[in-house]
């Protein structure tokens, strides 16, 4: 049995939330090691692609609701 079927069999056998808490943890085993071995930009452009939505507020919005000023080039 591989190690992958190992850990799917461990985690199948898990209640949801725990299951999850290994998910977790495998993805940020994974992330670490992909600071190692950099994304192509293509890549990571393709995969934050729609990450926002059209709902996300401008920098002007952020910045009012923080109580910044606004920035001085818009004025």
């Amino acid at each position: 049995m591989t190690i992958a079927e190992q850990i799917y069999a461990l985690v199948k056998s898990l209640p949801q939330d725990q299951a999850n808490e290994v998910l977790t943890f495998a993805e940020f085993i994974h992330a670490k090691h992909l600071k190692d071995d950099p994304m192509d930009w293509s890549e990571l452009v393709y995969s934050l692609a729609g990450a926002w939505g059209e709902d996300f507020p401008a920098l002007e919005a952020i910045r009012a609701e923080s109580g910044q000023d606004t920035l001085r080039e818009s004025l």
